[in-house]
């Protein structure tokens, strides 16, 4: 993965920031506007997800 811009979120739980730091995985999640066809996560932004598909 590369920096913390450019990674997925696979990449982010991979590194446990979920549990590092809540706050920090919440902003990149909420509000949802996409979803990965890959692994089913939610992210605001199509980039950090590998597989992006555009919620309706």
């Amino acid at each position: 993965m590369g920096d913390d811009n450019t990674k997925t979120l696979c990449g982010h739980v991979e590194d446990e920031l979920q549990v590092k730091d809540p706050a920090a995985y919440i902003k990149l999640i909420q509000p949802a506007q996409h979803y990965c066809q890959g692994c089913g996560r939610s992210a605001v932004n199509a980039e950090n997800l590998c597989k992006p598909e555009k919620l309706p």
